[in-house]
């Protein structure tokens, strides 16, 4: 029970902070991508274009948009108290995972943004949930629960395959391996494929193209403008940034619990049936350096080692001050840093918190917004209406047949989004599904080209290439430089012949 009146605290400051500053990128994109909504999408699977088509009746509002995420980090931190039960941990232990798990600061975040990756924490630990519950009821009913789980992970993010894999990895070298001998286990996986399949059919249709955002993701990682790096193209390199984002994305403090649960579950002989959980998360962690990918590509595996480090704590720390103590180190270490992952302050409120604990605005410098997420959810309408004074400026005959071209699905969904209040025509972009819905039937004679990442590619493919305005946000300093804006005219050849040369895949 006391899971769940933290789950609903959590929920509560979500629900207080959704709609306190813009949409991201990302969300706008994922609006364009609900009005064409399809089995599946360049770089993600349907469930965000699903949720982002619920949100429609309501504006798409940022809470409407959001809701769905918070309700899912809530969840995730209920699941982390149910987990720590299933381990044997009292109602201290699931009190202290379910709060360690709420502010873990990358689920705080999750669930105050619609991404790919919000709804993970949940899917995620509910699969370890339901993985455990099998093994303590030997009931093999739970592999449809387990199978339906997975399905909705993978329609979620593609990386669930990556926890069923390390998951059935750990089970197999372990004498748990015993549970995939019910004919259930067979049956769960038919059905899950089953669900997922016209998911995979869309992608080998088109090409697989989701492999191709991870090869640009991979050739576009470059620095913020702070100088910050997250991502390298150096393996090794790559690995420590990697190894080092785990205690950025979970806190320290919360690092110690995960760390200590990683361990007990390997060594304790009470959770001696549950070790295939640090199999599971090791194997993830090796996986994800070989596959040089983001830091922030396991975080959702962290909910279960919480649980079970909260067991160990409760097991070793007997004392009520002792545990007291414990809770308000957790709390001491951890609510400082929820500014910085869910949006309670207004955004000057917020600069000024930075620059009180010198992150930035030092030695007379001006102060940033130094979460780069929270700086892409600014400026955006603005940015539109910029956009439009330059179509505005152009002659009524040729505005009929000046198509405005986005090169990133950021701006290109905020264009789409915001667009029609200024009397924008259809926006036509070039990065991920806005390639794949095409030129629009615009033949390039006039054409504005707004960002800089195609610059060479517009230059080398059009004659007259003019830099009509330059659209700036200072909050989004930490991310980027100005867009600029281009008016293109005297094509080498028609737009729709020219279009393969104007794509590209990547995050």
């Amino acid at each position: 029970m006391i899971g769940l009146w933290v789950a609903l605290a959590a929920l509560a400051l979500h629900a207080s902070a959704l709609h306190n500053y813009g949409l991201i990128g990302d969300e706008m994109y994922f609006i364009a991508c609900s009005k064409h909504l399809a089995w599946g999408y360049v770089d993600q699977p349907p469930l965000v274009a699903v949720a982002a088509l619920l949100a429609a009746p309501f504006g798409y509002s940022p809470f409407a948009l959001r809701v769905l995420s918070a309700l899912s980090a809530a969840l995730a931190a209920w699941l982390a108290a149910r987990i720590a039960q299933e381990l044997g941990g009292g109602r201290y232990a699931q009190g202290l995972a379910a709060i360690a798990t709420a502010l873990v600061p990358a689920y705080l975040l999750l669930g105050n943004l619609l991404v790919t990756t919000s709804f993970e924490p949940f899917s995620w630990t509910l699969v370890v949930f339901l993985v455990i519950r099998l093994i303590k009821t030997n009931n093999s009913a739970y592999w449809y629960g387990i199978a339906a789980a997975f399905t909705f992970g993978m329609y979620g993010k593609y990386s669930m395959f990556l926890l069923g894999a390390a998951v059935a990895i750990g089970l197999l070298v372990t004498p748990e391996r015993r549970v995939f001998r019910s004919p259930a286990f067979a049956w769960a996986v038919v059905l899950s494929l089953l669900a997922i399949a016209p998911n995979i059919a869309w992608q080998w249709s088109h090409g697989w193209p989701f492999f191709g955002v991870l090869h640009g993701d991979f050739q576009h990682r470059h620095p913020f403008r702070s100088g910050l790096m997250l991502e390298y193209k150096n393996l090794g390199i790559n690995a420590l940034a990697f190894v080092g984002e785990q205690l950025l994305y979970t806190s320290p403090a919360v690092a110690v619990i995960w760390i200590w649960g990683a361990v007990a579950l390997s060594r304790w002989d009470r959770m001696r049936a549950y070790r295939w959980i640090t199999i599971a998360f090791f194997l993830l962690i090796l996986t994800a350096i070989a596959l040089e990918g983001k830091g922030y590509y396991v975080i959702a595996i962290y909910a279960s080692l919480i649980a079970a480090g909260c067991v160990a704590i409760e097991h070793t720390w007997r004392g009520k001050a002792a545990r007291a103590t414990a809770t308000v180190l957790l709390l001491a270490a951890t609510l400082p840093l929820v500014p910085f992952s869910v949006p309670v302050l207004p955004i000057q409120g917020f600069l000024a918190y930075s620059t009180a604990l010198h992150l930035t605005g030092q030695d007379g410098t001006p102060a940033h917004v130094v979460q780069p997420l929270y700086a892409q959810e600014f400026g955006w309408n603005a940015f539109t209406a910029r956009v439009a004074r330059v179509y505005d400026a152009l002659p009524p005959n040729v505005r009929a047949r000046t198509a405005i071209f986005a090169d990133t699905y950021a701006e290109a969904g905020a264009l789409a989004l915001y667009g029609p209040a200024y009397h924008l025509p259809t926006i036509i972009g070039s990065q991920n599904n806005f390639y794949i819905w095409g030129p629009q039937g615009y033949d390039g004679r006039s054409m504005i080209v707004v960002g800089a990442t195609q610059q060479a590619t517009i230059r080398r493919l059009f004659r007259k290439v003019t830099l009509v305005t330059t659209i700036s946000n200072p909050y989004e300093w930490v991310l980027q430089g100005p867009d600029p804006v281009y008016y293109c005219t005297d094509p080498i050849a028609p737009l729709a012949t020219l279009w393969p040369q104007l794509g590209w895949y990547g995050a």
